[in-house]
C-alpha cells in the first residue's frame, strides 16, 4: 500500500477570547504566533519504506548556486506557467485594520501589543485556522482562515506597515507525525516575530507548548514564499495532480535553489513519474546541500532497494533505520509486520510504542487491538477499540474500523 507524507504550515495559539493559547516577549509577556509544516512520504516497499516529501522546512545552507545541478524537466506530463504572488500583499482592509490597531494605548508594549492582540482576539477578528488552506497575506485577511505560514505572512505584512520590524522565524521542535488520506505529516514549525520599541513578539498561533529554550532562524522573506509554493505543491501532490505539483515546485526552486526541502519534493514527482534517474539526482543535490537529511536518505533507501542496488542501500541503512525509529508510523508498520509474522506479544510492545509517541493516532489502538485479540487479551482488544473510536476523525473512519475477529 502506497503512503504519502506532508510538510505543511499550520496551527493557531490566541489571546482571552481569541484562539487560545500563551504570552510571552523578551523582558515581558510574549505572544507565539507561527507556521505548522509537514512532511510528505510516499509509496512504501512492504510497509516498512517510505518515499518522503518534505513540506517548507528551509534550512540555512551556504552552498553557492553555481554547484547545484539544473532543475531536471518533468516529461509526458502537462505544463502549467504558475503566477508570481506577492506573499505579503496588504488590502485596503488590512491597512485599515493595521491604522486602528496598531497605536499605542498606553500599554507596556505599545502599538506591537495592540496589533497583536487585535488578531488574536476572536471578538475582533474572528480567525479560523485551517492546517490545509495556505493562502498570501491579503486572501488570509480577507477570508479569516489559513494556516500559520498563511496567519504569520499576514501579521508580518500589517505589522511592517505600521513601521514595526517583522519577520518569519525558523523553530527547530521534534517532528510530529500524523497520517491523512494515507499521507503522512511530519511538522515542522514557523512562526513570526514582531519588533517595536525594543520589545521583541514571537507571535504563534499553532497551539502548541515551547519545550525549554528552542533554536530558531529568521527566514528570508524569499524563504517564506519558497514555502508558500511548496505547501501548495504538497497540496496538488497529495490530489493525485502530478504536473501541478511539479510546477509548484520549480516555481520555489527559482526562487531559492538552496533550499533543500523542495529538491525532495521535487524527486518524489519525478519518482512517481517514472523519472528515477532524475529523482536520484534531485535526492543527492538535498544531501549536498544538508548531507544528514532524514527525508532524502530515506527515499534513496527506498529507490535502491526498489531497483535491486543492494549495496547502494546498504551504505545508508544504519542512518535510515536510526531516522525511522523516531516515527511513531514506522513503529505501527513494525506491529503490523509483527501481527502478520503471529508475533502478537510483539506487535503488543510496538503498538504501545507507537502509542507512546503519538497518543492521538486512532490507527495505533486498531492496531493494538488486532494484536491483542490475536493474543487472546479479549478484553482489552475490546478497550483499544473503544479507544481507536473515540479518536477517529469521523463516521468513515470509525465504520473502518471493524472488531477484531469479524474480518
Amino acid at each position: 500500500m502506497a503512503k504519502s507524507t506532508v510538510k505543511y504550515n499550520g496551527k493557531l495559539f490566541c489571546l482571552s477570547h481569541g484562539v487560545s493559547g500563551t504570552i510571552e516577549a523578551d523582558g515581558g509577556l510574549d505572544v507565539f504566533g507561527s507556521s505548522r509544516q509537514w512532511t510528505v512520504i510516499s509509496p512504501l516497499i512492504r510497509w516498512g519504506c517510505f518515499l518522503l516529501l518534505v513540506l517548507s522546512l528551509a534550512s540555512c545552507v551556504s552552498t553557492p548556486l553555481r554547484g547545484l545541478p539544473a532543475i531536471p524537466e518533468l516529461v509526458d506530463q502537462p505544463q502549467y506557467d504558475i503566477p508570481d504572488v506577492d506573499l505579503l500583499t496588504l488590502s485596503p482592509g488590512m491597512k485599515e485594520f493595521t491604522l486602528r490597531y496598531s497605536e499605542s494605548t498606553g500599554r507596556r508594549h505599545g502599538g506591537a501589543w495592540t496589533l497583536v492582540y487585535a488578531v488574536m482576539d476572536r471578538y475582533i477578528f474572528d480567525f479560523d485556522y485551517d492546517p490545509q488552506l495556505t493562502l498570501p497575506a491579503d486572501k488570509t485577511f480577507e477570508r479569516r482562515t489559513g494556516n500559520c505560514l498563511s496567519f504569520s505572512s499576514m501579521l508580518v505584512a500589517m505589522a511592517r506597515e505600521a513601521g514595526m520590524t517583522a519577520y518569519f522565524q525558523e523553530v527547530e521542535i521534534p517532528p510530529t507525525w500524523q497520517n491523512v488520506d494515507d499521507n503522512m505529516l511530519v511538522a515542522k514549525h514557523v512562526n513570526a516575530v514582531i519588533v517595536d520599541d525594543g520589545n521583541s513578539f514571537t507571535v504563534d498561533v499553532s497551539g502548541r507548548v515551547t519545550r525549554g529554550v528552542e533554536r530558531t532562524r529568521r527566514l528570508r522573506d524569499a524563504e517564506a514564499k519558497a514555502q508558500f509554493y511548496n505547501n501548495l505543491g504538497v497540496d496538488a501532490l497529495i490530489a493525485k495532480d502530478m504536473a501541478l505539483a511539479y510546477a509548484y515546485f520549480r516555481k520555489g526552486l527559482e526562487i531559492d535553489r538552496r533550499q533543500e526541502y523542495l529538491w525532495a519534493n521535487m524527486a518524489v514527482v519525478l519518482r512517481r513519474n517514472g523519472q528515477t534517474s532524475d529523482a536520484i539526482t534531485a535526492y543527492r543535490t538535498v544531501l549536498e546541500l544538508e548531507p544528514n537529511d532524514s527525508v532524502a536518505l530515506n527515499n534513496l533507501y527506498v529507490i535502491h532497494s526498489e531497483d535491486g542496488n543492494l549495496q547502494a542501500a546498504e551504505e545508508i541503512r544504519g542512518r535510515v533505520e536510526r531516522n525511522r525509529q523516531k516515527n511513531p508510523y514506522y513503529i505501527q508498520l513494525l506491529a503490523e509486520e509483527a501481527i502478520e509474522e503471529l508475533l502478537y506479544s510483539d506487535a503488543i510492545e510496538l503498538a504501545r510504542k507507537a502509542i507512546s509517541m503519538e497518543a492521538n493516532e486512532y490507527r495505533f489502538y486498531y492496531t493494538l487491538a488486532r494484536a491483542q485479540y490475536l493474543a487472546g487479551k479479549t478484553d482489552a482488544a475490546r478497550d483499544s477499540l473503544d479507544q481507536a473510536r473515540q479518536l477517529a476523525p469521523d463516521q468513515k473512519a470509525r465504520d473502518s474500523l471493524v472488531p477484531p475477529g469479524e474480518t
